[in-house]
């Protein structure tokens, strides 16, 4: 099942809702419908409730084309990570070792947006680079989780765009800089649909493409990766406890502008797409504020 998070016509708030043969249903009347994540929580029983919710809208004529709504990200996250140089072939092309461990950093809740949100990029950047990456929706509260059990943790998941903003002569220890390079408002976006955990049985085998302009800048297997999404969330959870809607980026590959030669980054009005493949892609534009903000 693929569940969304929209914007409700007449109220204007925002609602969960389930995708379904290019249309959504917007869900209503249960507590477990308030929100993706409030969704997530209930566990099963929540999710087949919904789905047979939707399939009943789908039969009563209650479904709309899902291009006419307005999306946000599937959940805004309290807790947003990220991971560094978790893939083979990007790490093998910067001639860098394999992490021991997963090299996490934070991203903030005001990075995530939605399907056809636009990024804004602040006046102080200019340089930004598109990462194609598979985002982990947490579905239960995890804490102390060992690998064996951890995607029993995992809500579902959905694509992410994890922009970056680049510095050239690229710095050779990025700790001070990561969190005005990465945690910058807009530049994560995710979406357009989170696919339930049930759907995805191994996180391991999926695809994922980014296009800029209708060009394919990345195409990568998950399997490529250097600490798999179980190791990952087993890493994290010693550590930082992880509740419903939370989300891990894990990490991006090959194809990215700032390692071409010369280095591609993007500009003012492309149009980036990330999905993962067989699934809706999440699309967005990227603008750059005219201005500096007051007092830069």
């Amino acid at each position: 099942m693929q569940l969304a998070r929209v914007k409700d016509k007449s109220s204007g708030g925002l609602r969960a809702a389930v995708y379904l043969d290019g249309k959504l249903v917007v869900l209503e009347g249960e507590p477990e419908f308030a929100d993706v994540a409030t969704l997530l929580a209930s566990g099963s029983a929540g999710l087949k409730k919904a789905e047979q919710f939707a399939r009943r809208g789908l039969e009563n004529g209650r479904a709309l084309d899902a291009a006419s709504f307005e999306y946000a990200s599937p959940t805004t996250p309290a807790v947003f990570l990220g991971l560094g140089y978790n893939y083979k072939a990007l790490t093998a092309n910067e001639g860098l070792p394999e992490n021991v461990h997963p090299e996490l950093f934070a991203k903030l809740p005001g990075c995530a947006i939605g399907h056809e949100q636009p990024v804004l990029v602040p006046a102080v950047i200019d340089k930004v680079d598109y990462e194609a990456e598979l985002a982990v929706v947490i579905g239960r509260t995890a804490r102390r989780v060992k690998a064996a059990k951890a995607l029993d943790y995992v809500g579902g998941y959905t694509a992410c765009n994890e922009l970056t903003a680049k510095i050239l002569p690229r710095p050779k220890e990025s700790g001070s800089v990561i969190i005005p390079l990465k945690a910058v408002d807009t530049f994560g976006p995710m979406g357009p649909t989170l696919i339930t955990a049930d759907e995805i049985k191994n996180p391991q085998n999926l695809t994922m493409v980014c296009r800029v302009n209708g060009e394919e800048k990345q195409r990568f297997p998950t399997s490529d990766m250097v600490h798999s999404v179980a190791d990952v969330i087993e890493y994290i959870t010693a550590r930082i406890t992880l509740n419903p809607g939370d989300v891990i980026s894990t990490g991006t590959s090959i194809g990215i502008g700032i390692i071409k030669k010369p280095p591609e980054f993007l500009k003012p009005g492309d149009v980036m797409e990330v999905e993962i493949e067989g699934y809706p892609a999440l699309r967005n534009r990227i603008e750059w504020e005219s201005q500096p903000p007051a007092g830069q």
